[in-house]
């Protein structure tokens, strides 16, 4: 490929220019963008990061800390960066087109109100070195356009730093503000001092206080006009930033010495955290750290030092930073009369002509507060004045009551507060699973029935016909609160149904139901009625007739023991067979009838040693179901 004789030199120098720059791959450290048509066009400032105008912030981080109203800082900052936009073959660096260059920053700030600081930022670059030549130099094309040099001395991008509290960190856990800076095009486009129209760079500002330490962290977006110089492309980006500031003692004459340390990130939009070297769209970092300290009343002086930590992947970031600045910090401590003598100026008083009560409840903004946590309660009859409670309570809030074992029962109404256990045993474990709590359980391990204090007897349940009821070891269950009788129990009633189909004269048998006194009378008189039914209905399908059977529930009116302990109501919980007429077969009054055994013939059937009792009911020593 070669360049027409008939286009001017520059022209033909230009076009050897671009055959050179496609063999040699020229590389011009980056921070992120789209492409521009235009590869001289230039349009940005060389030196992304800037100094904050804000007052109590850092070096270039704002932070969160509000001043009082009428306070305001004012500073003179040179910024000195020294090679700041490098040339490079590969992984040869040729040189810097910007060796070198001299800013000054008129800073100020003003705390206009209680959440409002307006800030300003005039640069001017003093001193800019101009090397351009070397790009022509290493294209063997001196007259190349992007060879054009710089203005050794031109305005800077004016910058308008408005920042609103959202937070103060002095009266919340995290402090956090809105900067919504605006740049303003009034720098040089061509001398890599201005961008080439208007910048828009908001960003969030977190402050954290640990006692000496303040904490900051910034992040937001910086909207741009894209611009491009050769293969260095700029465009939207993302910037984030973290540091601290510590205060320090006063060193002699050196008062409210603050050491700073800031680490500041910038990324495309367009690919974020892109590292890779061969790639033009990178993520640069810069690390700064200083002290400032006032020197003489108000004014004071600050040293800050930076470089780039990824110093071959990003404009502006190539080796050393120092900037200078003299400071004049002004926080107002008299701001103006308090007419009502409170000590909040009346500049700052929402009431200025009633004084504020100073009670440590919103003391800050001059307004007397009669009911701190507005529960109706004022403040001197309040006792907890800054926690919503009832009247009745002395204004304090009714803190639920504690559990400490964590069963669902409160302590002021578990009995065993400190052991895990049910809340029908009023908060008392139950070990062995008969529904006695173990406290009034004398065999708490062994399931046992409630007519035997919870133990088991020592031979199996069996049936027992008195002169006037069916007695039976162990008890007839049913699901909680229902009258459908639990499986386990249906062995228990057939043996019921054996003493009544041998003894086909004993009976008529009044089927009884009976509860514990928790619930209303009502429920309990019903629920025991539908359970003595289940009870006759279950009897009848075993054979039994129904002309010998009857059934009445009586809910809770009919105790055998107190209903104050869980083994008392366990007892209450009963099914009972009484004999409304007793006329056995033969003989005595009273039959013991073994499981699986018919008396014999005109003999007392009393069961003899060893003699196998009727078949237990599995669960067997229970009490009956609970309501």
């Amino acid at each position: 490929m070669q360049c027409p004789d008939s286009e001017p030199s520059w022209s033909r120098s230009a076009c050897g220019a671009a055959l050179r720059l496609a063999l040699l791959g020229l590389l011009l450290t980056t921070a992120a963008a789209h492409a521009q048509p235009d590869p001289f066009s230039r349009g940005f400032d060389a030196v992304p990061v800037k100094p904050t105008a804000a007052q109590s912030s850092g070096i270039g981080l704002e932070g969160a800390t509000v001043e009082p109203v009428g306070s305001y800082r004012g500073a003179l900052l040179f910024d000195f960066n020294w090679r700041i936009l490098a040339l490079k073959l590969g992984d040869e660096k040729l040189g810097n087109l910007l060796p070198y260059r001299l800013d000054a920053h008129l800073l100020f700030s003003y705390q206009l109100l209680e959440r409002l600081e307006l800030g300003v930022d005039l640069p001017v670059t003093l001193i800019q070195g101009d090397n351009f030549s070397l790009l022509g130099d290493a294209l063997n094309a001196p007259d190349f356009p992007g060879a054009a040099g710089v203005s050794g001395t031109t305005l800077g991008d004016i910058r308008v730093l408005p920042r609103v509290s959202l937070l103060n960190p002095d009266r919340f856990p995290v402090g956090l503000a809105l900067v919504a800076e605006v740049r303003l095009p009034t720098g040089s486009a061509q001398s890599f001092t201005g961008e080439s129209g208007v910048v828009f760079a908001p960003r969030l500002a977190i402050e954290k206080k640990l006692g000496p330490v303040r904490v900051l962290g910034n992040a937001g977006v910086l909207v741009r006009p894209a611009a491009q110089y050769l293969n260095l492309r700029v465009d939207d980006e993302l910037t984030l930033g973290a540091g601290g500031i510590v205060d320090l003692p006063d060193i002699s004459r050196l008062r409210e010495v603050k050491a700073t340390a800031e680490m500041h990130l910038r990324t495309p939009l367009a690919r974020p955290f892109n590292f890779d070297q061969a790639d033009s769209l990178k993520t640069p970092w810069e690390l700064l750290v200083g002290a400032r300290a006032k020197v003489w009343g108000d004014w004071g002086v600050e040293l800050d030092v930076g470089r780039g930590l990824n110093v071959t992947t990003g404009y502006g970031r190539e080796a050393l930073r120092v900037m200078l600045a003299l400071r004049y910090d002004k926080t107002f401590k008299d701001e103006g009369p308090d007419s009502d003598g409170d000590g909040v100026p009346d500049v700052r008083d929402r009431c200025p002509t009633q004084p504020e009560d100073k009670d440590d409840f919103e003391d800050f903004d001059g307004c007397p507060d009669p009911d701190n946590d507005g529960d109706g309660v004022a403040d001197g009859e309040d006792a907890c004045p800054n926690k919503p409670g009832p009247k009745e309570n002395k204004g304090c809030p009714v803190e639920p009551d504690k559990d400490t074992d964590g069963d669902g029962v409160i302590d002021p109404l578990d009995k065993c507060p400190l052991v895990p256990g049910l809340k029908d045993f009023d908060g008392c474990p139950d070990t062995d699973f008969d529904e006695i709590p173990d406290g009034e359980d004398d065999c708490p391990d062994v399931a046992g029935p409630p007519e035997n204090n919870g133990c088991p007897y020592d031979a199996p349940p069996y049936v027992v016909v008195e002169s006037d009821r069916i007695r039976i070891k162990g008890n007839i269950l049913f699901e909680t609160g229902s009258a459908v009788i639990q499986k386990q129990s249906y062995p228990l009633l057939d043996e019921v149904a054996t003493v009544l189909a041998k003894n086909p004269t004993l009976g008529p048998v009044q089927i009884e139901g009976h509860t514990d006194n928790k619930g209303s009378r009502a429920l309990n008189v019903d629920l025991s009625n539908r359970r003595a039914k289940s009870v006759l209905e279950y009897l009848t399908k075993k054979g039994i007739d129904r002309k010998r059977l009857t059934s009445q529930g009586f809910g809770f009116d009919r105790p055998i023991a107190t209903n104050d302990t869980a083994l008392g109501r366990a007892k209450n919980r009963r099914v009972d067979f009484k004999l409304v007429k007793s006329e056995l077969e033969s003989g005595p009054k009273e039959t013991l009838v073994p499981h699986g055994q018919p008396p014999p013939p005109g003999t007392e059937p009393v069961p003899g040693p060893g003699a196998p009792p009727a078949t237990p009911a599995p669960g067997a020593g229970t009490p009956a179901g609970k309501k």
